[in-house]
């Protein structure tokens, strides 16, 4: 068996319009780098939401903790976000506006970080 770490990217497309589909990228990526797999958090769409400046303190799915607690964790545990920059675009977010966690992506990045992952899985 390989020694390689296994790579799980989740990809992200909603916000606090569904606060259950954007907080459990981030329970199950913590839940994931708590076994040693290395994980990456795409936001898209909507999802770009996620890595504004103190947006997560107003998402709160009922039966987990709240958001801002969960990127905490996530971050800590070294959890990777990367966020859509077209998205962005079309939204008016400047990078200026995104959490320090956050890097700003295109698409030939997205693609590069699905075909290196073990897995893939979209919320």
């Amino acid at each position: 068996m390989s020694d390689q770490k296994q790579k799980l990217v989740i990809i992200a497309t909603h916000a606090e319009e569904s606060p259950d589909k954007a907080t459990l990228p981030f329970v199950v990526g913590s839940a994931g780098l708590v076994m040693e797999v290395e994980v990456v958090v795409i936001l898209q769409t909507t999802g770009v939401y996620l890595a504004l400046q103190n947006y997560a303190d107003h998402v709160h799915a009922a039966g987990f903790p709240p958001l801002s607690e969960l990127l905490d964790i996530f971050f800590e545990s070294g959890g990777k976000l990367m966020v859509c920059s077209p998205c962005l675009e079309a939204r008016r977010i400047t990078p200026q506006d995104l959490i320090p966690q956050a890097t700003v992506i295109a698409g030939a990045t997205l693609v590069s970080e699905i075909l290196s992952a073990t897995k893939a899985i979209t919320y």
